[in-house]
C-alpha cells in the first residue's frame, strides 16, 4: 500500500511554547502548570523534565523532588492557540491540512503523484523547516506517515521528539513490536483488560487475530474497523456528533467556600452558554458537579426545553445548586455540563412561548458581541461578580479554544 496520510505531532506542546515564549527557559527543565500554588499539578512538562521522570499530571511537590532545578511557570492558552495557528499555517505551505485534531494534532492528505518515500521525507523535512523558521525553533514536532490515519498517528508518536516514522506495509507489525496495548490508539485501560482475558497482550498477538475474534472482542463493528486498519486500510467512519458542551475549573484556596463556589460556577454556566451559541447549538439537560476535599464529589441534573438562552441555563444552576450537600466538605473543582445538544438549524418553532424570549435571545447576542470584542468580562451576569476573575481559558485534549469566543 502506498503511503499515504501525514500526521503532524508537536512535541510537548505547552512546554515547548513556553521555550519559545521565553528564550530563556531553552535546554532548562519546564513544568507548565495552570496556577501557581502548590496544590496543583503539571499539565506539561518539557523533555528536559521528562527526563527526570516529570510528566502530565505529576503534582508540584513531586515535581520538584524528582528534579529540583524545575522551572514552574503558569500556562498562557491565548498563547497556545495563537502559535498553533501560526503553526498549522505552516504546514499549509508544504500539505493541506484535512482535520486538526488537537491543539498539538492535526494531518494532511500526500498528493497522489507523491506517495513514495522519497518525496514524503522531503515534504516533511519542508514542514520542520518552515516551522523552525516562520515560527520558532523551540516548537519541534514528529511525524508519522502511513498508508491510514490510524497508522499515521501511531508512527507519529514513535520516535519523539523531532523524528521521523515511515509505516511500509512490508514493515508492520514488527516495527511496532516496541510499543505497548495502552500505546495504541483506540486501546484505554478496559479494552487493554478485555483483550488480555482473550489472550491478546501484544501489537503482534492483535495484528494475529482474526476479524470474527475482534468482532467479538469488541462487541461490534469497532472490532472490524481495527482488523481493516491495522492492515493499512482505509476506514470509513460516521461522522462524530458533539454530546456535550463542557467547562471546569479547580478553585484556589480563596475560592473554596461554597459562595466562592457557586460564583465560578456561574461564571463557568455564563462562558459555556456563549459557547453554545456561537457553536450552533440548543442545549436539553444540565448537569453541574462539585469536588470536595478528600475526592468526594455531588452532582445534579436536570432537564429542559431545548434552550440556549443563558437566563434559563443561570435558573437552572440556582435550582441545581440547592441539591448539591452544604455538608459534604470543602469545594475544590467545580464543573458544569450542558447536554442532549440539538443544532440550531434542526430547531423548530418552541412549543411554549415562556422557554424562548425574544428579549433574553436579543440579550444574549448583544452580551456576546460585547464580549468577544472587549473580553469575557465586559458583561455579565451580577451572581458570577465573585469570580469573574476565575475560570481562563483551557484547552481541552479535543478542543481548541476559538479566540472570538473565549476572549478572557
Amino acid at each position: 500500500m502506498p503511503l499515504r496520510y501525514v500526521f503532524v505531532d508537536l512535541d510537548s506542546y505547552f512546554a515547548s511554547c513556553e521555550q519559545h515564549l521565553q528564550p530563556r527557559l531553552r535546554g532548562r527543565p519546564v513544568g507548565v502548570v495552570p496556577s501557581l500554588n502548590e496544590g496543583t499539578c503539571c499539565i506539561a512538562a518539557s523533555y528536559e523534565a521528562k527526563a527526570y521522570g516529570v510528566k502530565t499530571g505529576t503534582g508540584v511537590r513531586e515535581a520538584r523532588f524528582l528534579c529540583p532545578q524545575i522551572e514552574l511557570v503558569e500556562s498562557h492558552p491565548r498563547q497556545y492557540v495563537e502559535i498553533h495557528q501560526k503553526i498549522k499555517d505552516a504546514v499549509e505551505l508544504h500539505l493541506h491540512v484535512l482535520e486538526v485534531k488537537s491543539i498539538d494534532e492535526m494531518y494532511g492528505e500526500l498528493p497522489p503523484h507523491h506517495r513514495n518515500e522519497a518525496d514524503a521525507r522531503r515534504i516533511v523535512e519542508a514542514i520542520r523547516t518552515e516551522i523552525a523558521t516562520s515560527v520558532g525553533p523551540s516548537l519541534t514536532c514528529s511525524f508519522g506517515v502511513g498508508p491510514n490515519i490510524l497508522l499515521s498517528k501511531i508512527g507519529s508518536g514513535m520516535n519523539k521528539p523531532s523524528g521521523t516514522t515511515l509505516i511500509h506495509d512490508h514493515s508492520w507489525p514488527d516495527c511496532f513490536a516496541a510499543l505497548k496495548m495502552r500505546d495504541w490508539y483506540g486501546i484505554g485501560k478496559n479494552m487493554e483488560r478485555r483483550l488480555a482475558a482473550h489472550g491478546i497482550r501484544t501489537i503482534a498477538q492483535l495484528y494475529g487475530a482474526d476479524c470474527r475474534r475482534l468482532r467479538q472482542i469488541w462487541g461490534g463493528i469497532e472490532g472490524e474497523r481495527m482488523f481493516a486498519e491495522l492492515r493499512g486500510a482505509e476506514v470509513e467512519r460516521p461522522p462524530t456528533r458533539r454530546r456535550h458542551l463542557s467547562h471546569s475549573h479547580v478553585l484556589p484556596p480563596c475560592k473554596r467556600t461554597r459562595s466562592g463556589a457557586f460564583a465560578v460556577l456561574n461564571r463557568l454556566t455564563q462562558k459555556v452558554a456563549a459557547r453554545l451559541r456561537h457553536e450552533g447549538f440548543f442545549a436539553a439537560t444540565m448537569e453541574i458537579g462539585v469536588r470536595h476535599a478528600f475526592r468526594t464529589k455531588s452532582t445534579a441534573e436536570t432537564h429542559f426545553f431545548e434552550t440556549q438562552e443563558t437566563a434559563v441555563f443561570l435558573k437552572m444552576l440556582r435550582q441545581l445548586w440547592d441539591e448539591i450537600p452544604r455538608d459534604a466538605g470543602e469545594p475544590t473543582q467545580v464543573w458544569v455540563v450542558l447536554g442532549g445538544l440539538t443544532a440550531a438549524e434542526n430547531e423548530g418553532p418552541p412549543l411554549f412561548a415562556d422557554w424562548r424570549d425574544e428579549r433574553r435571545a436579543a440579550l444574549d447576542r448583544t452580551m456576546d458581541s460585547l464580549n468577544r470584542r472587549y473580553g469575557t468580562r465586559c458583561l455579565y451576569y451580577a451572581a458570577a461578580h465573585e469570580g469573574r476573575d476565575d475560570a481562563p481559558m483551557r484547552i481541552s485534549f479535543t478542543h481548541v479554544p476559538d479566540l472570538e469566543v473565549e476572549r478572557d
